[in-house]
């Protein structure tokens, strides 16, 4: 067997309470820049940086394109009811539907994981 190459991400390969934090830490910076965030003076805004970048468009659509890699991964590999529902929203609402919903997937299998081991 090959050892890992990243040695130091390993803890995040599977649900742990390190990834929880991740989760936990991308979506707050998240919610204070979508809540802090203000337009700077001279700010093109979306439609004007849409019209006139093309790197803004391609942003836009890379932005789209991982949301709906985000959402089919979390259909396929989801285990609870809200795969469903958290994978549609993150078509619409990005990672703000998406990174609650992994996190909820990781905690109820963690959840189950300190279950099996009680019952032991």
């Amino acid at each position: 067997m090959t050892p890992s190459p990243l040695p130091a991400l390993q803890k995040y390969r599977q649900p742990s309470r390190e990834r929880l934090q991740l989760y936990g830490s991308l979506l707050l910076m998240l919610v204070l820049t979508a809540v802090f965030g203000r337009r700077r003076p001279g700010d093109l805004g979306t439609l004007d940086s849409l019209r006139r970048s093309s790197f803004t468009r391609i942003m836009f659509m890379d932005i789209g394109a991982l949301s709906t890699l985000g959402a089919l991964y979390l259909v396929l590999n989801g285990k609870t009811a809200v795969r469903v529902p958290a994978a549609v929203a993150s078509l619409f609402v990005g990672s703000f539907a998406l990174l609650p919903a992994l996190a909820y997937e990781d905690w109820v299998a963690l959840q189950a994981e300190k279950g099996q081991q009680k019952g032991e």
